[in-house]
Order: C-alpha cells, then sequence, then structure tokens
C-alpha cells in the first residue's frame, strides 16, 4: 500500500486514476456481530439506520434456527427500508444450505457470505446456478490462485487486501472475477482509515466491484489516519488529494 501510494504521490494523483477509475461512488454496509439476542441485533440496526446507512451485513452462523428468527425480525421491523446481506462465517453444514438459500428467498436478502469453512468448498459444488450467483467467498479467497480455483463455485468475490496482501494480489483477484463474470465486493478487517483507503481506491478502479464492506474503521476508539475517503449516509467516496489521500494524526 505504501509503494502505490508513494507512485500515485509522485504523479500528483489519487490512486485510482492512476490505476484507472471506474466508479465515482458506491454505497458501503455496515456490519452487525453476532449477538446475544435478537433485540441487541434490532437495536443495533436502529442505531446504524439512524445514521444513515441503508445497507445492513448481519454476522450469523451460531445457531440456525434462532438465526433465521432475528432475520424475520429485521425484516419485520425495517421491512424494505434496509437491505439485508448475511455473512455465515463458516458456521454450517453442507446439509444447512437448502434452508439458508430459501430464507434469502423470503427475506429479499441480497446474498449470503461464506456458509461453509474452506475445508468444505467442494460441498458447493451441489449448488444450483441460481444459488452459486448469491453466494460469496470470503476466507477461502486468499491468493490469485484460490481465486482460479473457486471461480465455479461462487458468484461473488469477497477480496480483503489484508488477507490477500496488498493491493497488486487484489487486483489480479478481480482480473479472475471479470474474466469470469463475478461480482466483487471489498471487504475489510477493524483497521484504519489507511486500510479502508486503499481498498476503496482499489475498488474503484475495478469494473467488476458491485458491493462494498468498508467499516472497519469506524470500530476502533481512535484512528491514526485521517482523511482519504468520506462516508455519507452510507456512500463512499474518494478525496482529490494525491496517492490514498491519507495523513496520520499528529501525536
Amino acid at each position: 500500500m505504501a509503494l502505490h501510494d508513494l507512485r500515485a504521490r509522485q504523479a500528483g494523483k489519487p490512486l485510482v486514476e492512476v490505476l484507472g477509475r471506474v466508479h465515482t461512488e458506491l454505497p458501503t454496509s455496515i456490519t452487525i456481530g453476532i449477538k446475544d439476542s435478537a433485540d441487541e441485533v434490532l437495536a443495533e440496526a436502529e442505531e446504524y439506520r439512524g445514521r444513515g446507512f441503508r445497507i445492513l451485513k448481519v454476522k450469523i452462523g451460531r445457531a440456525l434456527e434462532e438465526d433465521l428468527e432475528r432475520l424475520r425480525k429485521l425484516r419485520e421491523r425495517f421491512g424494505t427500508t434496509l437491505r439485508l446481506r448475511i455473512d455465515a462465517n463458516q458456521g454450517y453444514r453442507a446439509a444447512d444450505l437448502p434452508r439458508l438459500f430459501a430464507v434469502l428467498d423470503e427475506l429479499e436478502i441480497e446474498f449470503m457470505e461464506q456458509p461453509l469453512p474452506p475445508a468444505r468448498d467442494g460441498d458447493l459444488r451441489v449448488l444450483l446456478e441460481t444459488e452459486r450467483l448469491r453466494l460469496a467467498l470470503d476466507e477461502s479467497l486468499l491468493s490469485p490462485a484460490d481465486a482460479q480455483r473457486l471461480v465455479p463455485l461462487c458468484g461473488i468475490f469477497n477480496i480483503k487486501l489484508m488477507k490477500c496482501g496488498g493491493v497488486t494480489p487484489a487486483l489480479e483477484i478481480a482480473r479472475t472475477a471479470q474474466a469470469h463474470g463475478l461480482g466483487l465486493m471489498w471487504g475489510c478487517s477493524d483497521e484504519s482509515r489507511i486500510g479502508i483507503a486503499a481498498a476503496l481506491h482499489a475498488a474503484f478502479a475495478c469494473s467488476a466491484t458491485r458491493y462494498l464492506d468498508l467499516d472497519g474503521h469506524l470500530d476502533l476508539a481512535r484512528d491514526p489516519a485521517r482523511g482519504g475517503f468520506t462516508i455519507e449516509d452510507g456512500v463512499m467516496r474518494l478525496t482529490d488529494a494525491p496517492g490514498l489521500g491519507v495523513e496520520l494524526e499528529p501525536r
């Protein structure tokens, strides 16, 4: 990321312009982690809606029936005012897949992320094409080589720079997705604006980018960096500053 930042600063341009801009803005989801009760899920969703976010990624994977009931309560409370995505966190078995895909249709959920552990990727071969297109893979996707292997198994790659090794391998994964008609979601861990900005520059330079899940900096008590991008009503935009556009906060 530092080398890409330096290259773009030397050119006097934002990194996305050096890479070749495709997008100017996209909405990001914000994540609700696994909670102890449905009331906690609903309260957090209400908070995020009040902050302008309109897309929730809900983590599930602890207990199937309990998870499905919480999703139903979310839909009952908020109707279609919020878009929902689910991240199953490798928490299920192949036998659970039919129920999970049925609830995507029942509750108008956009897609499901990583229902099985990476060691069980082969179990995904039984999916129908309509199901595969609504499946995103995350923990299974660690490298460009993984991307080639996973093309027949899903419809969406979740790229995280901290997982695959930075901007260069991320763009290689993105080229594989584009070549095979897969969509891209760009995700993150809990990390500073530096990492989030780098992911956003890469995301906006890829025509296969469909989804953002770049909210990790919001979980930090103190971010060591500033700038890079803005979020307004859940919509992310890059600044015009050169490089990644971020600066370290003074100590």
